[in-house]
């Protein structure tokens, strides 16, 4: 049967800003792997030691971005054409603050109880009175590994007016640029305890996001085109950074001068590399990827209750025997291992609090 006209310029067409897009969802589903993969390599035993190591763990490290990337592009596919900031900022307090909090009381209070010697506060901070300590976890997002990501967010979705301004006047593009310059000397937070450190770092990310949104059409033709070259050169910065800065995210205080960060520049290619492959699969489906994409928000909540006991309660991650027998695949596996078992602790809460369950795991 030959294909009918549609089906045969699927990527060519300008696509209405209403539709669905299966390449964004699998990118969710994608994204999340990455989170999860950057809280799994120590049970799963990998030192990162050599140049190799090093250069794979640069690749996999601050999935964030990603993350990032997708929620600014969705901010403008979704929300822009229907936009309510009351009713914006009430479903986000309703399905990502209200989680947040109600998943982050019994390990503040955990942590308030000395269960933990010496307490993460006391590694960070000189506050004693019970509530400001309470006060002091739920801004930084410290007691659970991931969290610290909603206080960030939050801002993210605070400040939604300007970027919907920004949208307006066309002007995306004169903040972004010298925001990400901006980035690159910054860095993220020491332990991700300054949310507002963590804004300027990602805020660039989620403007091009939604930049990457308004102009969609335009950007897949371009990526299509190029996305070997990306793909190679971010590549060219995980091993520059291997070589030359070490492993993993450089985080630091936001006022300190040192190296720029090579990862967030690769993490962008890596976003449009991705773009362009996922697109070129648009008509089709991915089951995982797409199962993944809608439980993405509950497994970010649940999976730190997996990954943190390991080194907070026990003092190490070596559960499974696997110290310095780990690897890059290894931890692939690990974090699949922990992916499902959230999913289906996710999946007995849906089913235990059915619509009410957006309330305790966000989806």
């Amino acid at each position: 049967m030959e294909p009918s006209k549609e089906q045969t310029n699927a990527k060519l067409e300008p696509k209405t800003k209403k539709a669905f897009l299966n390449s964004i969802n699998h990118f969710r589903g994608i994204a999340i792997i990455f989170i999860v993969m950057a809280h799994c390599y120590r049970p799963a035993g990998w030192e990162i030691e050599s140049f190799a190591d090093k250069a794979w763990f640069n690749l996999m490290m601050n999935g964030t971005v990603f993350f990032v990337f997708i929620s600014g592009f969705l901010f403008h596919h979704v929300f822009y054409h229907r936009w309510d900031y009351r009713k914006y900022m009430k479903n986000k307090t309703k399905y990502v603050f209200v989680p947040y909090l109600l998943l982050s009381i019994p390990w503040i209070i955990w942590h308030l109880s000395g269960s933990m010697q010496p307490a993460i506060h006391e590694q960070y901070t000189d506050l004693t009175n019970l509530s400001s300590l309470a006060t002091w976890y739920i801004v930084t997002g410290r007691m659970l590994t991931a969290y610290w990501y909603i206080p960030m967010g939050m801002m993210l979705f605070a400040i939604s007016p300007w970027v919907i301004h920004l949208i307006k006047k066309h002007q995306l593009m004169y903040f972004t640029i010298p925001l990400f310059l901006i980035a690159i000397w910054v860095h993220r937070p020491i332990a991700n305890l300054n949310a507002i450190q963590s804004l300027i770092y990602f805020l660039p990310v989620y403007l091009f996001g939604v930049w990457a949104s308004v102009n969609r059409d335009q950007l897949f033709i371009f990526i299509d085109k190029y996305w070997l070259i990306m793909f190679l050169s971010a590549v060219a910065l995980a091993l520059g950074q291997a070589y030359f800065f070490g492993a993993g995210v450089l985080n630091k205080d936001a006022f300190e001068l040192t190296v720029p960060d090579l990862m967030l520049p690769q993490k962008i290619l890596l976003t449009l590399v991705l773009l362009a492959i996922l697109n070129k699969f648009e008509h089709i489906e991915i089951n995982v990827l797409q199962k993944l994409a809608e439980v993405s928000f509950a497994i970010y909540f649940i999976h730190p209750w997996f990954t943190t006991p390991w080194w907070m309660i026990f003092d190490s991650p070596d559960l499974f025997g696997l110290q310095g027998y780990g690897n890059i695949v290894t931890t692939f596996i690990v974090t699949m291992l922990v992916i499902a078992m959230s999913y289906v602790v996710a999946l007995i809460l849906k089913r235990a609090f059915k619509k009410r369950s957006r309330y305790l795991i966000g989806w």
